[in-house]
């Protein structure tokens, strides 16, 4: 049950008498109260209203703010009677709306977050799941909130939460009422708002429980504030654990990038059917790598001086041998005594040079200007230098019917 704060005894409307203060937010008040003439507790919510513009009538705004929370406050009642207090009475009284409502057991969000400080995941996600159900009525019946926060919002201990102050966006000229903190961006830029901006005041209410602050700060004047809203980045929350894609998913400044209804749904009920106590997912199986040889002995002092003698012992041995097969068959030969290597691949065969006139010196081949005395041309291509003894080597085949080397001609007639 909520516990007043204080008590009074000055009365709303001669009939309805305050007994003491429920919860206290920015320009919004709850009290304990009393209807006198029927006997029966009720819970008095007192809004500051927004002073009439100079075309406006203050009896016509009066009139037109109390019929729509009456209204809109009976069609709630009838779409969710066990989550929705109906409204009982609207009253406007010194530029204040008076909206009393039956009274329910409960403690206001706002008193429970400073009496028990953030709220466990588990617990916020439950409370929102509760929320999204009367949103998600409401917006159905094309309702939209549009004015949510932590006092809005009574938590019983049995039993789904209930939400009061429907009826209130749209009522007045100005964006927001009370608690500008939770205003959407839209809100904030004074535009048309739908349900995207109860969707938005969920994930601040989210990030309230968890966080024991809301996402931005109260300042000074409620239209610094709003534009603190606009324009100002988000804090990221450090405590929201397995909410943090909720709450990030929707306070973007963007209503048409935030989560939709089922995709929220989804996402907390995710959130409560998590076993925290469950262990994690076994992860795949991996071979273990294969140990290291030195790995099989132990790392003693004494297994450490063996395995350094038997190494020592292994290379003695190795050189030994070695020395023996080396006196036994001797040196082996060396590689400029082998026969060289032949290519398995046929030598291209060119085309014979043409032959010049007999005044005309020719110019020795490039394979034979190291040959001593080699001045002849050449014919073929199946010829070689004798570089060690001088002279070109004997023509074989074609080159031998053409007489392609004069210098080896003239040699071999001073030999004969």
């Amino acid at each position: 049950m909520v516990e007043a704060h204080g008590s009074t005894h000055t009365s709303v409307a001669g009939r309805y008498r305050l007994l003491g203060v429920v919860h206290e937010e920015s320009n919004r008040v709850c009290w304990h109260g009393e209807d006198m003439a029927a006997g029966q507790p009720r819970l008095l919510t007192r809004t500051g209203l927004p002073a009439a513009g100079p075309d406006e009538d203050g009896r016509t705004r009066s009139r037109r703010v109390t019929e729509r929370v009456l209204r809109t406050g009976e069609t709630m009642a009838r779409l969710c009677p066990d989550r929705v207090p109906a409204v009982v009475d609207a009253v406007c009284e010194a530029d204040a709306l008076w909206t009393v409502t039956e009274w329910t057991r409960g403690t206001p969000l706002g008193e429970l977050l400073a009496r028990e400080g953030p709220l466990p995941p588990v617990r916020a996600a439950h409370i929102a799941l509760e929320l999204l159900d009367v949103l998600e009525a409401a917006h159905a019946e094309g309702i939209t909130h549009g004015e949510l926060s932590p006092g809005q919002v009574l938590v019983r201990e049995h039993g789904p939460v209930a939400v009061t102050g429907f009826g209130l966006a749209g009522a007045t000229l100005s964006p927001r009422i009370a608690a500008p903190s939770y205003a959407s961006p839209e809100q904030a830029r004074d535009e048309r708002i739908g349900p995207a901006a109860d969707l938005w005041a969920l994930g601040a209410l989210l990030y309230t429980m968890v966080e024991g602050r809301p996402p931005y700060r109260e300042r000074d004047r409620p239209e610094a504030t709003l534009q603190a809203v606009d324009r100002l980045p988000l804090r990221t929350p450090l405590r929201s654990g397995p909410l943090t894609r909720v709450v990030q998913g929707l306070l973007r400044k963007n209503s048409r990038e935030r989560l939709t209804r089922p995709v929220v749904r989804e996402l907390l009920v995710r959130v409560l059917h998590e076993d925290p106590d469950a262990a994690p997912p076994a992860a795949p199986t991996v071979p273990p790598p294969r140990p290291h040889r030195a790995a099989a002995f132990p790392a003693s002092p004494a297994w450490r001086g063996r395995r350094v003698a038997l190494g020592a012992a292994l290379t003695v041995a190795v050189a030994v041998a070695a020395t023996a097969l080396l006196l036994r068959h001797g040196p082996a030969p060396a590689d400029s005594a082998r026969p060289p290597l032949r290519s398995p691949w046929p030598r291209r065969r060119r085309r014979p040079q043409r032959a010049r006139s007999p005044g005309r010196r020719a110019a020795p081949h490039r394979s034979c200007r190291t040959a001593t005395g080699c001045t002849g041309r050449r014919r073929a291509s199946r010829w070689r230098c004798r570089t060690a003894g001088g002279g070109c080597a004997p023509p074989r085949g074609r080159a031998a019917r053409t007489g392609w080397c004069s210098a080896w001609r003239a040699t071999r007639a001073r030999s004969r």
